[in-house]
């Protein structure tokens, strides 16, 4: 009864704005239910007719700071690769060399609406789902319902914020597209992953990708590359998993 009450609660504040379609996930032997934004370019439309009215009641455009376009309303291609990657990794059954130890704890950084995150949690993960736009927030929360006892969600801005705690594991679906958010990304993995832990980003093959390749190992973090196929595009999205820099 408490699930139904709070995902009625969270259902509410979201159908206030958007309209949403759930369907069901399969990830070999993961299943879940996922709420996703019915038409992401309706959004898109919308904030961007919401800015062209702010920008004439304020004569000006707006800083890369004040402009937040929903790209948490799109699931990504990256975030169902790394969702079906860890699966591979971890759930006996989708593999039979699958770790079997526990995930610990795991970050997902610019989550969306949560599908890696939700995924790391059907496997047995405590998750912190974090973004900077408040209704992505709202999506992870409800799409992890059904591990809230080991899932939570918070605002982040990774270029000013610090958890004061370290990850086991941190996800990032497609979050490398903007090369100047480099070396504000870097930094806080420093800060946040823990000393035996590791980052898998999702990156579908964009010319930014193979930039940030030659980019991050200067930085003496350890890369290793593999690819993932989706069904949703010909071609494998690229994974990129780093362990903590060299001493």
């Amino acid at each position: 009864m408490m699930h139904d009450r709070v995902r009625q609660r969270l259902l509410y504040r979201i159908h206030r704005r958007y309209q949403t379609h759930t369907h069901g996930i399969k990830l070999g032997p993961v299943e879940f239910n996922f709420t996703r934004i019915a038409d992401p370019d309706r959004v898109l439309d919308q904030v961007a007719a919401e800015e062209d009215r702010r920008e004439l009641a304020r004569g000006r455009r707006a800083t890369d700071d004040e402009l937040h376009l929903p790209y948490w309303a799109e699931l990504w291609d990256s975030a169902t690769a790394i969702g079906q990657f860890i699966v591979n990794l971890h759930h006996p059954l989708a593999a039979p060399q699958a770790n079997t130890q526990p995930l610990g704890t795991v970050l997902d950084m610019g989550c969306g609406m949560g599908f890696a995150g939700t995924v790391a949690a059907a496997l047995g993960a405590r998750v912190l789902f974090a973004d900077l736009e408040t209704p992505a927030l709202l999506f992870a929360t409800l799409n992890s319902l059904p591990w809230r006892h080991r899932a939570r969600a918070r605002r982040l801005d990774w270029r000013r914020d610090q958890l004061g705690q370290q990850f086991d594991l941190i996800l990032g679906a497609d979050i490398l597209y903007d090369r100047s958010q480099w070396p504000y990304l870097e930094p806080f993995w420093r800060n946040h992953l823990a000393p035996a832990g590791h980052i898998l980003l999702g990156e579908p093959g964009r010319q930014t990708g193979d930039l940030f390749i030659p980019w991050i190992t200067e930085q003496r973090w350890r890369l290793e590359q593999f690819e993932q196929p989706v069904p949703t595009r010909p071609r494998p999205v690229r994974i990129l998993r780093l362990s903590p820099p060299q001493p």
